[in-house]
């Protein structure tokens, strides 16, 4: 079927993914450099080290979404906010975290869960920076990563709820709205790479 004709390995779509993302995060940083001027970014060393790691963690999400396209995970589990009527799925530990569907889901929504936690934690953080410190660009950047992954989040329960309405062949709702999903995703983690500029260690 066509359907079928248009799969690809799940493992070689996430490397093909997250190269791309790799380069355009890299294309990026060389940009920001050229368009923010030293006076607006922010100094601050732990700042900076919890933006590395929320943009670790959005990575092992973004290869895990890979995942979830690749396997067409979504129908595996079309409900929420539990899977199949189980909110951690039966025989876990038992199955691959990387091929199987299920466990594939599971990860990737407890992921968006603690994203969506850590990156109001990130976003409080940034808030008690500008008020203890002078004026900079971080207090427009950081709006626009809170609200990328509440977007996201919503895309995320929407798409997978959709899942039933694939039409084998056509282009329907399913399909936009899990376009819709990986275009703010891949948004999500250039607005953390911004903030990762604007927010700069202190100089030693």
């Amino acid at each position: 079927t066509l359907f079928r004709s248009l799969s690809v390995d799940h493992v070689k779509l996430a490397i093909h993914f997250l190269s791309a993302m790799v380069l355009a995060c890299y294309t990026l940083w060389f940009a920001l450099q050229l368009l923010i001027p030293e006076e607006k970014r922010a100094r601050s060393n732990s700042l900076h080290r919890f933006t590395i790691i929320v943009i670790a963690l959005l990575s092992v999400q973004l290869l895990y979404g890979a995942f979830m396209a690749g396997l067409k995970a979504a129908m595996s589990a079309p409900t929420w906010p539990t899977i199949n009527g189980m909110w951690i799925p039966d025989n876990l530990m038992q199955h691959s975290f990387v091929s199987d569907p299920i466990n594939v889901h599971f990860v990737h929504r407890t992921l968006a869960y603690l994203l969506l936690i850590v990156l109001v934690f990130w976003f409080a953080k940034a808030g008690k920076y500008l008020k203890a410190n002078q004026p900079s660009l971080l207090s427009k950047t950081r709006w626009w990563t809170v609200l990328l992954v509440c977007l996201q989040v919503l895309l995320g329960i929407c798409t997978v709820i959709s899942a039933p309405t694939i039409i084998v062949g056509k282009f329907g709702q399913y399909q936009t709205l899990a376009e819709l999903h990986q275009l703010v995703a891949m948004f999500l983690l250039m607005s953390l790479i911004v903030n990762l500029y604007v927010v700069r260690k202190t100089k030693a």
